[in-house]
């Protein structure tokens, strides 16, 4: 079995990095650019992980892949926020609105 940590660690991060980015930025224009941040984030994520320990990425064999893995995983942190965003926030608001 191959371990996708690497894949954890990079959506976990883009995840954190994305949420300080809300916070630093204020302009409504610049935090539609999260997911390119992110995808670029992961980028150099995929890259610096292959360089380090190639194991820690599903074993890839060139750097291009471990980029695109990098990407995707970055972007999947959107997703991952949108989720959870779903889920919890808009889960209390109904639960607010319900009660009263």
């Amino acid at each position: 079995m191959q371990t996708s940590i690497g894949v954890i660690l990079i959506v976990v991060s883009c995840y954190m990095i994305g949420e300080i980015y809300k916070v630093i930025v204020k302009k409504e224009k610049y935090k539609k650019l999260i997911p390119i941040v992110l995808a670029i984030t992961g980028a150099i994520m995929g890259g610096l992980i292959y360089k380090s320990d190639k194991s820690l990425l599903m074993n890839v064999t060139d750097p291009l892949t471990a980029i695109l893995i990098g990407i995707i995983s970055g972007t999947s942190s959107t997703g991952t926020n949108q989720i959870i965003k779903q889920i919890f926030i808009k889960g209390e608001k109904e639960n607010e609105r319900i009660c009263r």
